[in-house]
């Protein structure tokens, strides 16, 4: 499946884990998650437009000493909203969910007042569309950051100062051809600590970065986390595989990942597909390795991405181990319901893919 990455780092080498006397075998698998934010999922060229105005040096920097504010200070952050929508357009096109993704550095508002935040009108932003060829605009309006410096005495006699940064942002989305727009904010903070403690003010404060170094560094981490927004994302979650003697021909096929081959194995240990056979004519390790054969050939379809044939064998699995009458088979039913819901949630992302 091109949706699915697979760390089967040599399942030989697999830490196995012992419980009573079963053995498992766990791997990793990488499962895409949908994009948090859907408004751009279905365009395919996207034009970043920067419409905000470069925020004032005196603005927002304000200064702390033993909790009295000792003034305001003056930050050059003209590259600002340029640190963001680069970070933003990078992120967008590393997705591979895109066509095109193109960058207008050149502030788009007229406006000469920083602190009213101006849209920009539906007929530029539709030129706009039309000379790039783009779907969609995502269009910065404003970005504010502004921060913090504060050192302090401490009981110990040492001085202590952090540095807390914050930033906040507007984006409009326009869609070409369309009047609708779709507008959101994104907020962030970052705060840097010195790293020891010192009986000198000033070099408790010289550890800490300049503030126009972190700030900026904000800015490029907000626009990031804008554009990963748009895109989907890779989470690392374990699967488990039971290992009895009965099980070893489909174990070492699946060792290659041939799943196909393992599952033909374990549906001979099967037996059929009737619980009635198995409770009527299967006694003790047979029943377990009935039940472990049904979990692991969920797996084995999991991996082959037939979600709804994973789904029935592990309820199938949760069946058998519900029919051997024991301590550890009711907590594998335990360990094989959670498995399912994690079957049910991941096949209901894929379908919203």
């Amino acid at each position: 499946m091109a949706n699915k990455k697979l760390h089967i780092l040599s399942l030989l080498l697999l830490f196995a884990l012992y419980t009573s006397a079963q053995q498992q075998w766990y791997f990793s698998v990488d499962e895409r998650h949908p994009a948090a934010r859907a408004e751009l999922k279905h365009c395919r060229r996207i034009l970043l437009v920067n419409n905000a105005l470069t925020q004032p040096k005196e603005f927002g920097h304000t200064t702390m000493m033993d909790g009295e504010s000792k003034g305001n200070a003056e930050v050059d952050l003209s590259r600002s909203v340029l640190y963001a929508l680069f970070a933003a357009t990078q992120s967008l096109e590393g997705s591979g969910e895109y066509d095109a993704v193109e960058l207008m550095d050149i502030s788009q508002n007229t406006s000469t007042n920083y602190y009213t935040r101006t849209q920009m009108k539906h007929a530029k932003a539709e030129q706009l569309c039309a000379d790039y060829q783009a779907d969609a605009l995502l269009i910065l309006n404003q970005l504010v950051l502004y921060d913090v410096v504060e050192s302090f005495l401490t009981n110990e006699g040492t001085y202590y100062a952090y540095l807390q940064a914050y930033a906040q942002s507007h984006w409009t989305i326009h869609y070409a051809g369309q009047t609708r727009e779709h507008s959101f904010a994104q907020a962030d903070t970052l705060l840097w600590e010195s790293s020891n403690t010192h009986y000198n003010r000033a070099q408790s404060l010289a550890e800490l970065p300049s503030r126009q170094e972190a700030l900026l560094y904000l800015a490029r981490e907000l626009g990031e986390r804008v554009g990963n927004s748009f895109a989907p994302s890779w989470q690392t979650t374990r699967r488990y595989i039971y290992e009895v003697p009965e099980l070893q021909a489909g174990l070492d096929a699946f060792r290659y990942q041939k799943w196909q081959e393992a599952i033909d194995c374990w549906l001979e240990v099967l037996r059929g597909e009737s619980d009635e056979v198995i409770r009527r004519e299967a006694r003790g390790t047979d029943k377990k390795a009935a039940a472990c054969a049904a979990a692991n050939i969920a797996i084995a379809y999991e991996m082959q991405g037939d979600y709804a044939l994973a789904c029935d064998y592990a309820q199938h699995a949760i069946r058998l181990f519900g029919a051997w009458k024991t301590a550890y088979g009711r907590q594998q039913q335990a360990n094989i319901r959670y498995y399912l819901a994690q079957l049910q949630d991941r096949q209901a992302r894929e379908r919203a893919l």
